[in-house]
């Protein structure tokens, strides 16, 4: 077990259950039960699933060479089904605009599947496909470009973000944004250490997955900052002042096999 807030038959439950309800839906729409119009959104939600099933997984202790099937499952669906669906809408006097940028939830899901595709080498060609999706979303972000960025060295660098109004992301992320941009090691991992133990849990209390373990919905799959370990690895930092810290998915970079 690597988390210790759910037991192990809490994890094994809520594993089973979604992937339970994976395939009776995947089977539904290979009989044609399911309408033509709901496909997709079905499969935006396969691909929210198996990003919380691998965090269960991790959750409950699985080796890391167990979980990069859920990864593979998450991003295919992402490139099958995202496509503009998680663009922020906004109402003006003159209708719905629709801006190049994704709220908390959404930016979360691809952060977190950009930074277990860098930690768990994914081939370029898997990577790639999530990287097409933000690209078909027009979505500029730093912090998602410097983790492409380690993993396809010819992307180009974005000269500003795409962000037109503000939802909250910028400011989530602030001393992780700080911390890439710097180059004294040991400044950058103070703003890393100060991250992760202090502000990514509280600054997404915005977020629906917040304070999820309190729920009776059975619906908590683990609190990890999959972005700090990326970047931590990108950057060779040292993590011993936060390696026990209970968000930081320490595993993922002691990995003897993936």
């Amino acid at each position: 077990m690597r988390d210790n807030l759910k037991n192990i038959e809490y994890f094994k439950k809520y594993i089973n259950e979604n992937l339970k309800s994976y395939l009776k839906s995947k089977e539904r729409i290979v009989q044609g039960i399911i309408p033509q119009e709901r496909i997709l959104i079905l499969k935006r939600s396969f691909a929210d699933s198996f990003v919380n099933v691998f965090a269960a997984k991790y959750s409950l202790g699985h080796p890391i060479n167990e979980l990069k099937e859920s990864l593979m499952k998450a991003i295919f669906y992402t490139h099958e089904s995202w496509d503009g669906f998680w663009k922020i809408k906004t109402g003006n006097p003159t209708g719905s605009i629709v801006l190049a940028q994704y709220g908390l939830d959404a930016y979360d899901q691809m952060l977190w599947m950009l930074s277990l595709g860098y930690l768990l080498d994914v081939s370029e060609a898997d990577f790639k496909k999530l990287v097409e999706v933000i690209d078909r979303d027009g979505v500029k972000d730093f912090l998602f470009e410097f983790i492409i960025r380690a993993k396809l060295k010819d992307r180009r660098m974005i000269a500003k973000e795409s962000y037109q109004e503000f939802f909250g992301v910028p400011n989530t992320f602030e001393k992780l944004r700080q911390a890439i941009n710097k180059t004294d090691k040991a400044k950058v991992e103070k703003l890393v250490k100060e991250f992760i133990t202090k502000d990514w849990y509280k600054n997404h209390k915005n977020a629906s997955w917040y304070n999820s373990h309190k729920s009776k919905h059975d619906i908590y799959f683990g609190y990890w900052s999959f972005e700090t370990a990326a970047v931590v690895k990108i950057m060779g930092l040292d993590d011993s002042s936060f390696i026990h810290c209970q968000y930081y998915p320490k595993d993922l970079l002691r990995q003897e096999t993936i």
